[in-house]
């Protein structure tokens, strides 16, 4: 038997944040266990082509006017904190028929997309009891409320570029809460380059012999009086408190009794509370996808490029010859099924990054939506990759300027022929959807759903001595890296205070 006055399960920022704490404020005895072979958890930087650097977790600090870890980067030196670099910008909007759509004095999209934005909002005022619709309807509510006052272009391209929501929530339209859709923004959004540095500060402030890699947490039993946590290695270690860190998504596994990686079997069983709480909460999947070029042959001028999904010539006339809001929702939605097998990129949104515009690195991070990024992480092969999005990148290309078709030379073989032409040279790819440890990204709301009953249910803790963290379980910053932060550091002041 192992004692310890503290254990952290999960070596994510919220669990390294909060083994920080503890120490700083005088906890002699803490074992962190993390089941994978590396900190960071959904924070996971890599290398591509020519050594350069990607965050294939988050890479944002969002809410820099209020976020707390930004801030105390902020008071360190250069050296010591992570570059960032500030790229809200205009997006970039294009379609595969039309092309360019944003900026346009015809179409207005983007002050329609905030009257959209609005329009929902103001729904959920009406009556605390209305129906939660998912994002897919109200879109098509609006159309048919408002056709009288919409162009057919309007009504054609308006759906495909409020779908850009998909691209913060992880999830498509026809699951997505309306409800729970708006994002309110606290200040600017800066990229950090990259997040590795921050994950390295913050493990570099624990003892070395807190930490163990690659032990999996098999059960957390509470008697009252000690909590002990049984590893996958046989050993058990017990100790005044414990704080669960792991995903939304790992700690959901708990509350079903098939056995499978990385649940966690908890005695007594999760209270009632938390249980019914994860009935009214959902978890997303947005992937990326990094497309590396030898060299930078496109414009530079914007940081941000939104590709629209296929739009319908014929939803003008539907939505105008509807006489019935409910079975014109039931017409459209069948209209717009996904057929992954057909290999269409087209039909949903993608976001591009343009690290040239950025960091002078000629590539692209794409971020996509789930159902998109579970098929995409199933494909491990680069050419199937590049066959997939194709299509797309070259019309991305196109619309910054660079006509030329892409040249593929992923064995790094081929000359350059001339610096118009763009030599694709690595595809890389998330794999959150296919880890045992993610399952996906980050928490998000389906119809119905109060992310709130889960925050109250976490942060009340399964008892005293059983907490928990993680940007599932903090309003402030849910579903942020800064959230998941703070989370950590809620715990190690309630736990510290208590042992001092």
């Amino acid at each position: 038997m192992i004692e310890n006055q503290v254990v952290i399960i999960g070596a994510g920022i919220s669990g390294l944040k909060a083994a920080s704490e503890l120490y700083k404020r005088g906890v002699k005895s803490c074992t962190i266990l993390e089941a994978r072979d590396r900190v960071g958890g959904r924070l996971h930087t890599v290398s591509g082509y020519q050594n350069r650097r990607y965050d294939l977790g988050a890479s944002w600090h969002h809410d820099t006017l209020v976020n707390g870890l930004f801030l105390e980067e902020l008071n360190l030196s250069d050296d010591q904190r992570a570059s960032f670099v500030f790229d809200d910008d205009s997006l970039v909007i294009f379609d595969a028929e039309k092309g360019r759509v944003d900026q346009d004095p015809g179409m207005v999209l983007e002050i329609l997309l905030e009257e959209l934005l609005n329009y929902s909002e103001l729904h959920f005022f009406e009556d605390l009891g209305v129906q939660d619709l998912n994002y897919f309807q109200m879109v098509v509510k609006y159309l048919y409320e408002r056709r009288g006052l919409l162009t057919d272009d309007q009504m054609r391209y308006l759906p495909q570029v409020a779908r850009c929501m998909e691209l913060w929530h992880g999830i498509d339209w026809k699951s997505q809460s309306s409800k729970c859709l708006e994002i309110a923004h606290q200040g600017r959004n800066a990229l950090v380059l990259n997040y590795d540095k921050i994950v390295h500060r913050i493990a570099s402030e624990i003892p070395e012999g807190w930490l163990q890699i690659s032990t999996e947490v098999k059960e957390v039993r509470d008697d009252g009086k000690n909590v002990f946590v049984t590893t996958s290695k046989g050993e058990t270690i017990s100790c005044e408190y414990v704080i669960v860190t792991v995903p939304q998504s790992i700690l959901a596994h708990s509350l079903q009794p098939e056995p499978r990686v990385g649940r966690i079997e908890f005695v007594p069983p999760l209270n009632a509370k938390i249980e019914n709480a994860f009935q009214k909460t959902h978890y997303g999947a947005l992937g990326k996808v990094v497309f590396e070029f030898d060299e930078c042959c496109w414009s530079t001028q914007r940081s941000h490029i939104l590709s629209l999904g296929k739009s319908s010539s014929n939803l003008s006339k539907k939505v105008r010859a509807a006489q019935d809001v409910t079975l014109l929702m039931k017409e459209l939605d069948a209209d717009t099924k996904y057929e992954f097998q057909s290999g269409d990129s087209w039909d949903f949104p993608l976001l591009f990054v343009n690290m040239a515009k950025l960091t002078d690195v000629p590539s692209f991070v794409m971020l996509m939506p789930n159902p998109l990024t579970k098929y995409i992480e199933s494909i491990r092969d680069k050419d199937k990759l590049l066959e997939f999005f194709q299509p797309v990148l070259e019309n991305l290309l196109k619309t910054l300027g660079c006509t030329e078709p892409i040249i593929k030379d992923f064995e790094d073989k081929l000359v350059t022929p001339n610096k118009k032409t763009p030599v694709l040279k690595n595809i890389l790819t998330t794999s959150w959807t296919v880890d045992d440890y993610a399952l996906g990204s980050y928490s998000s709301c389906e119809p119905g759903d109060d992310p709130m009953d889960l925050v109250l249910a976490l942060s009340d803790n399964q008892t005293s001595r059983v907490r928990f963290a993680g940007e599932h379980t903090i309003m402030d910053g849910a579903g942020c890296v800064y959230g998941a932060w703070q989370s950590g550091k809620r715990e190690a002041s309630f736990i510290a205070d208590k042992l001092a």
